[in-house]
C-alpha cells in the first residue's frame, strides 16, 4: 500500500536540544512539495509553519534549490498581512558610503527588488545582475579593540553586529526575514572565545542568533520591571550616524562616545519618523516577552514610572549604553546562541521581532574565480504596517 501523505511538521534541530537558546528548527515540507509554495499548503500546514517559525524563532527549510526568489516577499507577508510589498531597507539597495550598511557592495534582485544579494566574492551574471564583488564584513573594520593577526590566524572570529532588521527611521521592522543560501564557503570551521574563556567551533560564515526572549529570561525581576516600562530611542539616521563609530567584543553596542555624527551632518531628517520601540516586544503568537534592542544605534532611554506615568529621560550616551550592554551581555554564552551551519539550498526563516542576529567568520582572501570562501545569500524582510507591540503583565 502506497504511504499516506505527510503535512508539513517544525521539528527541533539536533544540534538546537538541550541548548538554552530556545532556537533551531527543521520544516519538512508536505509529501510531493519540493520548493515550499505557500498557496498549496493546507490551512493545517500554514498553521504549523506560523506556531514552528514563533516558537522557535530560526526556522529552516533544507533543499530550496531553484527556488523563485518572489516566493521570499510572499512569506514576509504570509507572517504579516500589513507587510508593505518593499524591502524594510527601501526601495533600493544601500549604496550610500556614508552609511554603514553600503559596505557589504550588496544588490537587489531585478525581477524580484524586495529581495537583496549578499555575501563574499564575484559572481557574475547573477539573477540578470551583470557582475556582483560582494564583501564579506570582518568584525576587525568595526570592534574597538579586533583580534590580533595571531589569533584570527590560529581560526579565532567573533560576531560582527548583533541586530535586528530594522531601518529605525520612517519604515517599520519586518516581521520575519527570510535567507536563502545560493553558495557556502568551502573552509574549515573557525572559533569563538566567550568572555567566561570557553572556545566554540563554528561554521565558516555562520549566521548567529539569540533569543531575546531568553535574553529577557535571565534579566532580575528589577531588571524586567525597568525593560517593561522603557521605550529606546533611536538616533536619527542612526546607520550614518554611527558609521565610524567601533563595537564592543560581544557586537552588542558601541564600546566608546565620541565618533558619532553631528546630527546637524546627517541627512535631512525629522523627529517624527526617528522610531522609538518599547524594549520588551509581545511574541505575536506566543504573548511570549522579548528583550529586543539594537544596541549599535540607541540614543535615548524614555522610562516611565507606573504609579505616577512620570517619564524619566536618559540621554547620557555612555549611560544609556551602559545601561543596554548589562542587560544584554547574560545572553552572550554558547548555550544561548545558535549558529545556523548553512548547507547550499538553505531557506532560513527568522522571527526578526524575536531574535537578533549576526554575521561572523573571517572571509578575506582576495575574491578570485575558484575561490573557495565565496558565499552568495539572497536576503528578504519585508516593510511592516504594524508596530511592535509593547509587553505587559496580565
Amino acid at each position: 500500500m502506497p504511504h499516506a501523505a505527510e503535512p508539513l511538521t517544525v521539528r527541533r534541530l539536533p544540534e538546537a536540544q538541550g541548548k538554552s537558546s530556545h532556537l533551531g528548527a527543521e520544516a519538512r515540507l508536505p509529501t510531493g512539495m519540493q520548493h515550499i509554495d505557500l498557496f498549496a499548503l493546507s490551512e493545517d500546514d500554514k498553521q504549523a509553519l506560523r506556531e514552528g517559525l514563533f516558537e522557535n524563532g530560526v526556522v529552516v527549510i533544507r533543499n530550496q534549490q531553484g527556488l523563485d526568489p518572489n516566493v521570499m516577499p510572499q512569506i514576509g507577508k504570509f507572517f504579516d498581512s500589513t507587510a508593505w510589498d518593499i524591502h524594510s531597507g527601501g526601495v533600493k539597495m544601500v549604496t550610500d558610503a556614508k552609511n554603514i550598511l553600503s559596505v557589504n557592495r550588496g544588490a537587489r534582485i531585478p525581477r524580484a527588488q524586495q529581495v537583496s544579494v549578499i555575501g563574499k566574492g564575484r559572481f557574475r551574471d547573477h539573477e540578470g545582475i551583470e557582475e556582483l564583488d560582494l564583501k564579506h564584513v570582518s568584525h576587525t573594520e568595526f570592534h574597538e579593540t579586533p583580534l590580533s593577526a595571531e589569533e584570527i590566524s590560529q581560526g579565532f572570529t567573533r560576531p560582527y553586529r548583533w541586530h535586528m532588521d530594522a531601518p529605525l527611521y520612517e519604515r517599520l521592522p519586518g516581521f520575519v526575514t527570510t535567507l536563502h543560501a545560493i553558495q557556502v564557503p568551502k573552509q574549515p570551521d573557525q572559533k569563538i572565545k566567550f568572555s567566561n574563556g570557553e572556545i566554540v567551533d563554528i561554521p565558516a560564515g555562520a549566521t548567529a542568533f539569540y533569543s531575546g526572549a531568553r535574553a529577557y529570561e535571565l534579566l532580575s525581576d528589577d531588571e524586567k520591571e525597568f525593560a517593561q516600562n522603557t521605550k529606546v530611542r533611536y538616533a536619527p539616521r542612526a546607520y550614518e550616524w554611527m558609521l565610524d563609530c567601533k563595537a564592543t567584543d560581544d557586537a552588542l553596542t558601541i564600546a566608546k562616545v565620541g565618533k558619532e555624527k553631528r546630527l546637524d551632518a546627517l541627512p535631512e531628517w525629522s523627529w517624527d519618523k526617528v522610531h522609538m520601540f518599547p524594549m520588551v516586544w509581545k511574541n505575536a503568537q506566543t504573548g511570549n516577552p522579548h528583550l529586543q534592542v539594537l544596541g549599535a544605534c540607541v540614543y535615548e532611554l524614555h522610562t516611565t514610572d507606573p504609579a505616577t506615568g512620570q517619564v524619566t529621560i536618559m540621554n547620557d550616551l555612555q549611560k544609556v549604553r551602559d545601561t543596554v550592554h548589562k542587560l544584554l551581555k547574560r545572553v552572550y554564552a554558547p548555550e544561548n546562541i545558535y549558529f545556523h551551519r548553512w548547507q547550499e539550498g538553505d531557506l532560513v526563516i527568522f522571527h526578526n521581532r524575536g531574535v537578533l542576529h549576526s554575521i561572523t567568520g573571517e572571509l578575506s582572501a582576495s575574491s578570485k574565480d575558484d575561490d573557495s570562501e565565496k558565499r552568495l545569500l539572497w536576503q528578504c524582510t519585508m516593510a511592516s504596517g504594524t508596530a511592535p507591540v509593547p509587553y505587559r503583565h496580565e
